[in-house]
């Protein structure tokens, strides 16, 4: 082995053990301080390397561990309640909304002006053809039919913001309601039940009908409430002899 193997291997395994190169070294002197040197440059860097470990450091890192995987799980807690809350928050807007909205529907106006009328259903006695017309006229409203003959009440009412012809027709001893909302619209019919009361919302073509009885009678609502929302839809829109369930 010559000097430049010697130096190569001494500079990449210091503590190299080889004979070859324990023998080159004892026989040079020139090789024998380099690698005195490079014992102790390994001698130095190795007490760099050797600084005592801090007590209860092993305790401190789990603890520090610890404390941050526990402040990361508070974090997503709250996260989690914040969401949730904003959740719930959003839940009870959109209820009070569609309560509100809701509240003052027609079909809840109409029911809610049904008690200061109460009265209106115990009636009998048919009312004459010229005080049905003329509360038609009083709303506006010119009538293209002929008449239903069993009506028992008219009376112009204003319900909630609307301004009503407010009718009874008694069908089969049954009083229903008949609130005629010139203005108003519908895309169908649909039937409702309410605080006691049944009810069905009819379109016509200039207006609405709301139907409402709290009486049971020998045949269903359904089958009253059909022949009396046709006998007004043949008064109010003339549409003759056609039957509610071909419109």
């Amino acid at each position: 082995m010559d000097c430049l193997e010697f130096r190569r291997r001494l500079g990449a395994e210091p503590q190299a053990r080889d004979a070859r190169l324990q023998a080159h070294r004892d026989e040079c002197a020139a090789c024998t301080a380099a690698w005195e040197r490079a014992q102790q440059a390994e001698r130095e860097l190795l007490a760099a390397l050797e600084i005592p470990v801090p007590a209860g450091l092993a305790e401190r890192v789990l603890l520090a561990q610890a404390t941050g995987e526990r402040r990361q799980h508070v974090r997503r807690r709250r996260m989690a309640l914040a969401m949730a809350a904003s959740l719930l928050i959003v839940v009870a807007a959109g209820g009070l909304i569609w309560r509100q909205l809701d509240a003052h529907s027609l079909p809840a106006l109409a029911v809610a002006h049904m008690p200061e009328e109460i009265h209106s259903l115990d009636l009998t006695r048919p009312v004459d053809a010229q005080a049905i017309t003329g509360g038609f006229t009083y709303r506006g409203v010119h009538l293209h039919g002929p008449l239903p003959d069993d009506v028992t009440y008219v009376n112009d009412c204003p319900v909630g913001p609307y301004r009503t012809v407010h009718l009874v027709s008694r069908v089969d001893d049954v009083s229903v309601a008949v609130l005629y909302v010139p203005g108003q619209h519908a895309r169908t019919a649909r039937d409702f039940h309410r605080d006691g009361w049944r009810g069905r919302v009819v379109p016509l073509q200039h207006g609405l009908l709301v139907l409402l009885t709290d009486r049971t009678g020998k045949r269903p609502f359904n089958a009253v409430a059909d022949t009396v929302a046709q006998d007004w839809r043949v008064a109010i829109d003339g549409l003759g002899e056609q039957r509610l369930g071909q419109l």
